[in-house]
């Protein structure tokens, strides 16, 4: 499934990589606030806007049919006993989904590998009716989630903020007009910008 998704990629996102910030890294994409800055907000509000915004989100850019990539980052030093992540096994509603799971080793620079690190990335190809989407959006892991069927990516890269990212704008036009009012403030105008310049084909 790796060498599937390595095609997909350079295909589809020629350059990109999955790794933040994806959304500045990206020639078209929205980022979401999800998670209210205000100091007043109490946690259990918080987490409850966190929640509500991030499934809201994925359930309106992801139909059950839609073909996905779920890629996910694991670092570990050579120090440790082996790690066992059952985010996977967790996140997929029939166990025969897990026949389409990869993994491989990724490269790193020597000062990582001097300082004793080792990484790894996992990729399972399904449909979106295949899994619990919760499972994924709310792990302690990095996890891009990237839609064959509709050539876009999806990556909440931790409480406060969410990115999509597409290879062109048409995709994205309708969650930038239904959720508007959830785009951050601070890159507002550039993403403005994509949406409103007459051509929906960047």
């Amino acid at each position: 499934m790796t060498a599937a998704l390595d095609l997909y990629l350079n295909e589809k996102f020629l350059g990109l990589k999955l790794e933040s910030p994806l959304f500045y890294n990206a020639d078209v994409g929205i980022r979401y606030e999800i998670g209210n800055p205000d100091p007043s907000v109490s946690d259990e509000k918080y987490r409850e806007q966190v929640h509500y915004r991030s499934t809201t989100l994925f359930k309106s850019s992801h139909q059950p049919s839609d073909e996905l990539f779920i890629v996910l980052f694991l670092d570990v030093q050579t120090t440790r006993k082996p790690y066992k992540i059952n985010v996977f096994r967790k996140g997929v509603k029939h166990k025969n989904t897990l026949k389409n799971l990869s993994c491989s080793s990724v490269t790193l620079t020597d000062e990582e590998e001097a300082e004793g690190w080792e990484s790894y990335r996992f990729v399972l190809s399904c449909k979106a009716s295949d899994i619990k989407p919760i499972t994924f959006l709310f792990s302690d892991y990095r996890i891009f989630i990237v839609n064959q069927t509709r050539d876009t990516i999806f990556y909440l890269y931790d409480s406060r903020g969410l990115d999509i990212v597409s290879n062109a704008a048409a995709p994205l036009k309708e969650l930038y007009i239904r959720y508007n009012h959830w785009i951050l403030d601070y890159d507002r105008a550039h993403i403005a910008s994509i949406f409103n310049n007459g051509n929906s084909n960047l």
